[in-house]
């Protein structure tokens, strides 16, 4: 599961679940992924912010950007 935090005004992941704020989480599968994208539900409960499709999305490729990058288990 990837952290996400509302803080600054913003959505962002919280990958090493640290940041300061009210968070959620967002499984990284793929289906997960652009289903929240997706979503038309405007507020995202537990962080209790309001979220565009803009900000799901930067979210969205910043979390696939991350697991990109991760070298895959043998």
């Amino acid at each position: 599961m990837v952290r996400i935090v509302a803080a600054a005004g913003g959505v962002q992941p919280d990958f090493e679940g640290r940041k300061p704020g009210r968070g959620g989480y967002l499984h990284p599968q793929h289906e997960c992924l652009e289903g929240f994208i997706r979503s038309k539900v405007r507020e995202f409960r537990s962080l209790r912010v309001k979220i565009d499709r803009e900000q799901r999305s930067f979210v969205v490729e910043t979390i696939k950007g991350r697991l990109d990058r991760k070298p895959a288990l043998e």
